[in-house]
């Protein structure tokens, strides 16, 4: 038997929490399938610095969600033209944690489409060198968690607006850029002539793991709810979960804006909050950058919190004619 839920949620904090739940609290000894997407949402692996791998300001800017998850791995970007997928097994002697084996009717389903799908890399799936999968595992005492993106028609080029690519990874893996790696098996369906809709993408991913198994529905109780709530509330909703790992470094970034001139920013922060920050630069305003900078003392290291005291400052007088906030946010977050 397979315990099956869908979400019908598109937030990441009350999905992970649905997740959290399943794996560590809900009472059974068959696998559970779940299935979720979220919208305009940045993931982060559980051990990334959240600020080196994504370009805060332009994901702040686009009111993209950032949420960090339980689980190991990369960044991802999720819309909803990707389908997520959580598996959840009993971890004992009979369990298997493969990361192929645990893909295999995945696999197996998008061969049946007619495209060519292989078990990439460390835990990936990829169809003739295109990435269309990533995935990842927690183990508990009692659980194996295995859990991945399956990218059905995302919005490629918000990969590379939002996450930042570490040169070392791309020296390594001998890409480009993640754009370059990744396609969305619509596509790919639709150059062999297939067109196949969101809706019967997930049916059919469903069924490639229970097509052989009895299938229960998973009911939440009152008490589930309740205990679902109070970790979506306290731990995915918290800004410490996916900010506080990394809350303590300094920042240094320094830019030639045409037409504007060389600015400089060195900031250090210090549990979330910019403890000191000074501002360089050759740029030609006239009453200085003290007072901007005493105003930034104590605020949150977060897009939206800056913005506002920037919006406070008559730039151009700061800085000369040229300048915007978003020249200095830019240098601030990226």
């Amino acid at each position: 038997m397979i315990n099956l839920f869908i979400s019908k949620s598109n937030d990441p904090a009350y999905n992970l929490a649905v997740e959290e739940y399943l794996t560590y609290h809900y009472q059974t000894k068959d696998p559970i399938l779940y299935i979720w997407q979220n919208s305009n949402t940045i993931v982060v692996g559980r051990n990334q610095n959240t600020y080196a791998e994504i370009n805060i300001a332009e994901a702040m800017k686009d009111e993209v969600k950032i949420i960090r998850r339980n689980t190991g791995g990369g960044t991802v970007f999720h819309d909803m033209g990707n389908v997520c997928y959580s598996l959840i097994v009993n971890n004992d002697k009979n369990s298997q944690s493969n990361f192929e084996i645990a893909l295999q009717p995945i696999i197996q389903y998008l061969r049946s489409e007619g495209l060519n799908a292989n078990f990439s890399g460390r835990n990936d799936i990829e169809i003739d060198g295109y990435k269309i999968s990533g995935n990842a595992q927690l183990k508990t005492n009692n659980k194996i968690l295995q859990h991945g993106t399956l990218l059905f028609d995302v919005e490629l080029p918000r990969i590379l607006k939002y996450l930042n690519v570490d040169p070392e990874k791309i020296k390594h893996q001998k890409v480009k850029s993640k754009p370059a790696r990744v396609a969305n098996i619509k596509a790919l369906l639709e150059g062999i002539n297939k067109n196949i809709e969101l809706t019967d993408f997930i049916n059919n991913i469903i069924n490639s793991y229970t097509k052989n198994e009895e299938t229960k529905w998973i009911e939440f109780s009152e008490t589930d709810e309740l205990a679902i709530n109070k970790c979506f509330e306290e731990k995915y909703q918290s800004r410490d979960w996916t900010f506080a790992k990394n809350e303590n470094f300094e920042i240094s970034n320094k830019k030639y804006l045409e037409s504007k001139g060389l600015t400089e920013i060195k900031i250090n922060v210090d549990k979330g909050k910019i403890q000191n920050i000074k501002i360089y630069g050759d740029f030609l305003g006239y009453i200085g950058t003290e007072a901007l900078e005493f105003s930034l003392l104590n605020v949150n290291y977060d897009y939206h919190s800056v913005k506002n005291i920037l919006d406070k400052f008559a730039l151009k007088e700061i800085f000369g004619d040229n300048f915007e906030a978003e020249d200095i946010l830019n240098l601030i977050f990226n």
